[in-house]
């Protein structure tokens, strides 16, 4: 084992370092919201890309207290209190634990203030319904900082306490969620928005005043007069689609729409925004925002369908190849040696295990981590670890919704390799002594 493990330096430098160049902290002001908890979910309750790089680069008159939080469904069932709220509490514990020497350096005031927001957290928490969201993530920091934000994907349990917030995995979230560009198609009007996480940010809206018929007795001239100012505003909104397309770094582009008028408009986008065309959608005027969203979850989830066929289909050539780790305790033993590239699992697994987050060192059984000899910690989902962890390192990590069944014959978790690996190996460094 002494040439598979790194260094206690080389694995250190290399959890510092993750993510440390991120594009996500280059620019960018921060959105204000509320100062205080509830306000600020009520006010907006979305953290977008542009908000995260303000978040990441203000700075904080006293500590920030950073929660990620589950919400599964034995977590929400209420009895006297529902289970998230003892999560918390446990996280609290720990979080003051592992901070304790950070704290106690601190100033007098900016001490005091930690127990204080700790406990703003916890009054939001006791009065929180998740409805329907699998997550939770919460900056806070005195009236400084306050954002909320409810998502539809899984996160590792975590709760921080530092001078700066812990944005990285919220970060990584983000820049593997698809970003869509939405258009709504009319003659006379298009509104530009940005759809992501479940939610969705009007950009902007251009119009075109259309020539009204005047003379009865020369309709031929009127139509072409006024089929000539839609050509000029479908040809506007296809270049402002394009910039926005690019400036905001979509993944997808969305049209909503009648038939015949996004299909005419089609024709006016470049070949890049044709190839990133989802299903278009017909929605009335009567459709509110619940069915326009659950239209818009369902053309991403149809594409998403296509990319994890297409995705998972690959699976058996690297397998053949020696490049593929299956099962989950293949799968951890990868990751303790950061050799994954890509990780595939499916999204209804689970399973209780052990983490030394501090060298990103997964187990499923209980031990001491193998580079500073510490008890690694007690995970009730290792699965959520290893998923944060591997979006940390920078692997591409594909959460399998639509085609769970595919997944099915490599124990629902595989990991695309950078080299090839004895499986023993592997094997072997998933287990602690």
């Amino acid at each position: 084992m002494s040439t598979t493990w790194e260094t206690i330096e080389e694995r250190e430098r290399r959890v510092r370092g993750t993510r440390t160049t991120s594009a996500m902290l280059r620019a960018g002001e921060q959105v204000p919201a509320g100062n205080t908890l509830k306000s600020a979910i009520a006010e907006r309750p979305f953290i977008s890309r542009e908000d995260l790089r303000g978040i990441a680069r203000q700075d904080y008159e006293r500590p920030v207290i950073t929660l990620y939080l589950n919400f599964s469904a034995d977590r929400v069932v209420r009895a006297d209190r529902p289970v998230f709220l003892s999560i918390f509490s446990s996280l609290r514990h720990q979080a003051l634990e592992a901070g304790k020497t950070y704290i106690e350096s601190l100033p007098h005031t900016q001490r005091l203030g930690v127990p204080e927001d700790l406990r703003d957290v916890q009054d939001f928490l006791e009065k929180y319904e998740p409805a329907g969201a699998r997550a939770l993530v919460i900056f806070k920091s005195d009236a400084q900082l306050n954002r909320v934000m409810p998502l539809p994907v899984r996160v590792a349990d975590s709760l921080t306490i530092d001078g700066d917030p812990y944005v990285e995995p919220l970060e990584a979230i983000m820049e593997e969620q698809q970003r869509v560009l939405v258009l709504d198609v009319a003659m006379d009007k298009m509104t530009f928005s940005i759809f992501e996480l479940g939610y969705e940010q009007e950009l902007q809206s251009i119009s075109e005043e259309l020539p009204r018929a005047t003379d009865p007795f020369r309709p031929g001239k009127e139509e072409r007069h006024r089929l000539a100012h839609v050509k000029w505003h479908f040809k506007a909104a296809a270049q402002l689609a394009d910039r926005l397309f690019k400036e905001r770094g979509c993944d997808h582009l969305l049209l909503i729409g009648d038939e015949t008028g996004v299909k005419e408009f089609e024709d006016y986008l470049p070949k890049l925004l044709h190839d990133r065309l989802l299903a278009p959608i017909s929605l009335s005027a009567d459709d509110g925002p619940n069915r326009r969203r659950s239209a818009i979850e369902k053309a991403l989830a149809d594409q998403r369908k296509k990319e994890e066929e297409s995705a998972l289909d690959e699976l058996g050539f690297f397998q053949g190849h020696g490049r593929l780790a299956a099962g989950l305790e293949v799968v951890l033993g990868s990751a303790n040696l950061f050799l994954m590239r890509r990780l595939f699992i499916s999204d209804d697994l689970a399973q209780a295990g052990y983490v030394c987050r501090n060298h990103h060192f997964l187990s499923l059984k209980p031990g001491s981590c193998p580079f500073d000899s510490q008890a690694l910690l007690p995970a009730e989902n290792v699965v959520d670890e290893l998923i944060e962890i591997a979006r940390l390192h920078g692997v591409e990590v594909m959460i399998v919704t639509q085609r769970q069944d595919l997944l099915a014959p490599y124990d629902r978790v595989a990991a695309v390799l950078v080299t090839e690996t004895p499986i023993e190996e592997l094997r072997a460094v998933s287990v602690t002594s």
